[in-house]
């Protein structure tokens, strides 16, 4: 992502200068081949419970209130352990941790069906939700220190893609596999897929690109050319104090809680929108509403190509996370004022695109201003943001029970995007929390 500080390690090398990219690239099957699909099936743990909740329910005779408690329990799970999962990533390293938080949700994804009675289930769900918690911490982590900050962006795309394809993909793919096997062998398949990867990730991946038995020496020159941080820097400890007495750690956690406000309208709320409040049928509702995550993976991957291409100063880029915030609010906004159904569709998929563009910029800003200590940053805004995914579909019930109708609660959503917008001024991740200041090799 980065691609703000640019390299001041350039010494020529056999065969190319140290900042020419090599050809081929461990780097990139890390991130493609085992990151983007340790992120999926990590996504398509969570689908697999939200799409066959409704069989639970019924076959075990829950509550509608016991099931929520069910369903909610992992977020909180998974928002309070982000820290904690940022902290253990930082001290004994992203290849040990992901493999051991793989295999720990692995476990728990296949004994969910054996819970048996509610509290069996709120259990097994809140203890998935701390495994699961290490992952996001992990992943950003090993990025920032497989991937010079010139092409980072294109490489946390990948792992956004992980993450939102699920939206896309992951309910019909739970619904054909329980429909053809029984909702049981959703939770075993997708463990043993889960527990295969943990193995392969402990297998390929290293926690420094020179310590990798394949990787060329060509290419681990060009990782570490571009990092524009030296050793004794990247290694040293901050207090507790740089991070909380620093109003940017603060601003980017506030601005991530107001992104996953909106974007938790489209995860947890579309579906009963467009069936409640546009009429729309069942079938229509489970292709039009795969829409706006499509729209939301082409900003990703546009925004991701275009960071490291093109806008590489850090000052441009929060002008266009803030552009993404308000363009997300207005579109949104377009969408729930317009009686036409095709035009509404148009702009709720502008909106979760809007969304997608300044997802790019969060996780450049957090491997920016954490460095080294990325995983922390990481942990911290996610704690913000999924705090808010566990309250927000409270908070936006509530304000639809207020209105009488949707209007009144996307227009509260609206506003978090002008808020959070306003947050990223406050966000400067030309300088590190390492340092508190401004390296020379910065071009702010």
């Amino acid at each position: 992502m980065a691609g703000s500080i640019q390299s001041g390690r350039t010494e020529p090398s056999v065969g190319g200068r140290a900042d020419e990219a090599p050809t081929g690239g461990t780097r990139w099957l890390i991130s493609a081949g085992l990151l983007l699909p340790v992120t999926f099936v990590m996504s398509m743990d969570r689908a697999a419970m939200t799409a066959a909740a409704p069989v639970i329910q019924k076959e075990l005779e829950f509550s509608v209130t016991q099931m929520s408690v069910i369903l909610t329990a992992f977020w909180w799970a998974y928002a309070l352990f982000q820290v904690p999962g940022g902290l253990v990533t930082r001290r004994f390293g992203p290849r040990r941790t992901l493999a051991l938080a793989g295999l720990w949700w692995s476990v728990f994804t296949f004994v969910t069906p054996y819970g048996v009675v509610f509290l069996g289930f709120v259990v097994i769900r809140a203890v998935l939700g701390i495994g699961q918690a290490a992952d996001w911490p992990a992943s950003v982590f090993t990025l920032h220190r497989w991937f010079p900050q010139r092409e980072q962006s294109r490489a946390n795309s990948l792992l956004l893609c992980g993450l939102y394809l699920g939206n896309v993909v992951g309910t019909p793919l739970v619904v054909w596999i329980m429909t053809s096997f029984g909702w049981h062998q959703v939770f075993h398949l997708f463990a043993a897929v889960g527990a295969v990867l943990a193995l392969l990730w402990w297998w390929q991946v290293r926690d420094e690109p020179r310590e990798h038995p394949r990787i060329s020496a060509a290419e681990v020159r060009y990782i570490e050319s571009g990092r524009g941080v030296d050793e004794i820097e990247r290694r040293a400890e901050l207090p507790w104090r740089a991070f909380f007495g620093s109003g940017q750690f603060w601003a980017i956690g506030a601005q991530y809680a107001c992104l996953l406000l909106i974007q938790g309208f489209f995860a947890t709320w579309l579906p009963t929108y467009l069936v409640e409040a546009r009429g729309l049928s069942l079938k229509q509702m489970g292709w039009l509403g795969a829409l706006p995550w499509v729209a939301m993976l082409i900003g990703v991957f546009g925004v991701g190509a275009l960071n490291d291409r093109l806008v590489r100063r850090w000052s441009s880029r929060i002008r266009l996370a803030a552009a993404g915030y308000l363009a997300a609010a207005t579109f949104l906004v377009l969408g729930a004022l317009t009686a036409s159904v095709p035009w509404m569709m148009l702009f709720l998929c502008l909106s979760l695109g809007s969304v997608g563009m300044v997802q790019v910029q969060v996780w450049a800003a957090c491997q920016d201003l954490g460095g080294e200590h990325s995983a922390t940053v990481t942990g911290w805004t996610n704690l913000c943001g999924n705090l808010m995914s566990a309250a927000g579909p409270l908070f936006t019930g509530i304000l639809v029970g207020i209105g009488g109708d949707w209007l009144l609660a996307l227009m509260i959503l609206a506003v978090a995007g002008v808020l959070g917008a306003g947050c990223w001024f406050f966000v400067h991740p030309e300088r590190p929390l390492r340092t508190g200041t401004v390296p020379s090799n910065v071009t702010p």
